[in-house]
């Protein structure tokens, strides 16, 4: 089902949407490793699409943690909404991660996890997530997102790792998912 919803909406806006097939289990699990999402008390995800790795997720935050899924495709988040009923679904651009997180008078998330497809951005709207993102979220947090491997031989993968250590004090990246359609890393990011 989540398949299909993805591909009709990739059909429709490829730019926002980005992908014409949800991540792997094996690319979820890696982008939800090591980053503390089993202690989380407040964990934001930008970009979850049809929630393959908002399922991760849940299995992995604790029972009292809020999960804040920030989607700006409509019929994505209805179809998040209709799947994961105990989230908080917004539908809304990642960028205002603090207006929304005001808005539910939260705490600074202690992770980010995002799914956008930064490749198709423009590095004004790159840069504003971003910096958003590290404005917002608690001292010592993480923020987490994930690349295709193809992406890292163009001048736009390159320059959008550039930007994530301008943002961020710490930058690591993952072993290659090679479980993913196309092979993927995670970069896994604190400031």
């Amino acid at each position: 089902m989540s398949k299909n919803v993805l591909f009709r909406r990739f059909l429709r806006n490829p730019v926002q949407v980005g992908a014409l097939c949800p991540s792997s289990r094996a690319l979820c699990s890696t982008i939800v490793s090591q980053v503390g999402v089993d202690r989380a008390d407040v964990i934001v995800e930008l970009g979850p699409g049809t929630g393959a790795i908002t399922r991760e997720i849940i299995l992995r935050m604790p029972e009292n943690a809020r999960l804040v899924a920030i989607e700006l495709d409509s019929t994505l988040c209805g179809h998040l909404r209709e799947s994961f009923p105990e989230i908080t679904v917004c539908n809304d651009s990642a960028a205002g991660i603090g207006k929304i997180l005001e808005h539910y008078s939260l705490p600074k998330p202690t992770v980010v996890i995002s799914g956008l497809p930064w490749a198709n951005f423009p590095v004004s709207l790159q840069r504003s997530i971003l910096t958003s993102v590290a404005e917002h979220i608690a001292p010592g947090g993480y923020f987490t997102t994930f690349a295709y491997l193809q992406g890292m031989m163009l001048t736009s993968g390159r320059r959008f790792r550039s930007m994530l250590t301008e943002v961020f004090s710490e930058v690591t990246t993952s072993p290659v998912v090679w479980g993913n359609l196309p092979p993927a890393f995670v970069y896994r990011c604190r400031k």
